[in-house]
């Protein structure tokens, strides 16, 4: 199986909706012409309710059980409206063959022109292993073997986290896991050379090690450097710092406030003063109790405001793909990614 046809068996415009209600002529029994039908139907009404992501495995099913153009259409539409760009572009370019081979030149047309919108816009992969690698060598993403012509090939990837597993007998297996970005990223899996197993005397070998991945990192952002500082953290720090400062104001006056009204209450037994100046003095603590209320509320604002800046400002250059980096036990290299639009 190509690559193309597994991304489509996992993976709007008012024309093609239209077309997408024409029949399909199927050659399966009449049994899974009928539950291809009702699974079709299924599909079409969720898609009308807005539920998308219930609705693509609905046509993948009746894609399954009764090939159709028709349902391939859906099929592309639903994976496009779920985030599944690869997939959607698998359809679609899947769909446009075959409407041209039946000489259907409106819907070639049409599933063309979506496969072409999707281009720019898709994340590709390329799993890169070495020159040396044994001729056996197994590669599997997501536990599907991935065809071997197109190893060390961008191809389309759908976005989320993925699975990649590289094998060969008499060598442990290697395993990392990738983060695939939305859209648009360029992204390189490096495949380091695979650790022979070591040979018991009665000749087999020992059991495989588990492989754990490695940590899930986010590299820097596609414009080098640094990580991206955005006007928001800084914002933060700016409020945060000041909130600081105007609770340590609030303690300092209210200290102060303190010792003013115990020394009034001193020279004011009773509450009758022998003095203006007794009298001034309690009138400064009430001042000073006042300022630290008002300044303690900014300051506790402040650090409010800068916390919630910090916490949702943005850790990156937007959409930028990255993936995580890991090896398995014993790998001479790890894996290395490098992503951008």
């Amino acid at each position: 199986m190509t690559l193309v046809r597994w991304l489509g068996s996992i993976g709007g415009g008012a024309a093609i909706v239209v077309l997408m209600a024409a029949g399909d002529a199927r050659a399966q029994s009449s049994t899974d012409k009928a539950a291809a039908e009702t699974l079709f139907e299924e599909g079409r009404k969720l898609m009308a309710e807005g539920h998308h992501a219930e609705a693509c495995p609905k046509f993948a099913s009746s894609q399954k059980l009764d090939p159709g153009l028709g349902t391939l259409l859906n099929l592309g539409n639903c994976y496009e409206l779920t985030g599944k760009l690869a997939s959607a572009w698998a359809q679609f370019r899947e769909a446009a063959s075959l409407a041209s081979a039946s000489g259907d030149t409106r819907r070639a047309e049409v599933a063309q022109k979506r496969a072409s919108d999707l281009e720019p816009r898709l994340a590709r992969v390329t799993i890169a292993v070495p020159a040396t690698s044994p001729a056996n060598l197994e590669v599997e993403l997501d536990g599907v073997a991935y065809d071997r012509a197109v190893v060390n090939v961008a191809m389309p990837i759908d976005p989320g986290a993925h699975e990649i597993s590289v094998k060969a007998p008499g060598h442990a297996v290697w395993t990392t896991r990738l983060q695939v970005p939305e859209e648009a990223a360029q992204l390189t899996v490096e495949v380091p050379a695979l650790q022979p197993l070591a040979t018991r005397a009665d000749g087999g070998t020992r059991p495989t090690p588990a492989v754990v991945p490695g940590p899930v990192t986010t590299p820097p952002d596609t414009g080098g450097g640094a990580r991206r500082w955005s006007g928001q953290r800084t914002a933060a720090l700016i409020s945060g710092g000041l909130g600081l400062v105007a609770a340590g104001c609030s303690v300092a006056f209210g200290l102060r406030a303190r010792a003013d009204w115990n020394d009034a209450q001193g020279r004011c037994p009773d509450g009758v003063c022998a003095s203006q100046r007794d009298v001034e003095l309690g009138d400064d603590a009430r001042t000073n109790a006042n300022v630290a209320t008002v300044l303690g509320g900014l300051g506790l604002a402040g650090i409010a405001a800068g916390a919630v800046l910090w916490i949702t400002a943005p850790t990156g250059a937007g959409r930028a793909g990255y993936v995580g980096l890991g090896a398995g036990p014993g790998a001479s290299t790890g894996l290395s990614v490098r992503g951008g639009f």
